[in-house]
């Protein structure tokens, strides 16, 4: 849910993972129409779809911000389709790098597992193409199990298992 003032879930050495608020509405679109976000997720959302959005509950949604508040990116716990718990992130552009998306899913991960009790594992599904993020599951000690193919492209999904 979109809340006035976003409560910190967790936090970490440099980040805060908090839940999403009315006023990250601007960020969160442009992470919906950005081309380079949206390299691997489809291209960027017709104005249509993002009015369509807009109206979804936020529920799961959690924005990630440095300690003095500036939004690096976002994670979403959810349900995939198959009824696994599933992990999702994207961040800004500028703070590619830094190793925030690695800090904040691991966060992110923790948080899933604490919160979601019957989760016996958390997936994450990507394009084969998207190196980077592979990558980050990988270093993540996330594990390949699947891969098939979906929206013209070759996808990949990686898991951890509950700890």
């Amino acid at each position: 849910m979109i809340t006035e003032h976003g409560e910190a879930l967790t936090t970490t050495e440099r980040l805060v993972l908090r839940e999403v608020q009315s006023s990250d509405m601007a960020v969160i679109e442009r992470m919906w129409r950005d081309p380079v976000m949206r390299r691997y997720l489809g291209g960027p959302v017709s104005d249509e779809e993002v009015a369509e959005r807009r109206k979804y509950d936020q529920a799961g949604g959690l924005m990630v911000a440095t300690h003095s508040g500036e939004v690096v990116g976002r994670c979403h716990l959810g349900r995939y389709r198959t009824g696994d718990l599933e992990l999702s992130y994207v961040f800004l552009p500028e703070w590619w790098g830094r190793g925030y998306a690695r800090e904040a899913c691991a966060a992110a991960i923790g948080l899933a597992f604490d919160r979601f009790s019957d989760a016996s594992r958390l997936i994450a599904v990507t394009q084969e193409a998207n190196t980077r993020s592979v990558r980050l599951m990988e270093a993540l000690g996330m594990a390949r199990v699947d891969a098939f193919e979906e929206f013209g492209a070759c996808q990949v999904m990686y898991a951890i298992d509950r700890p």
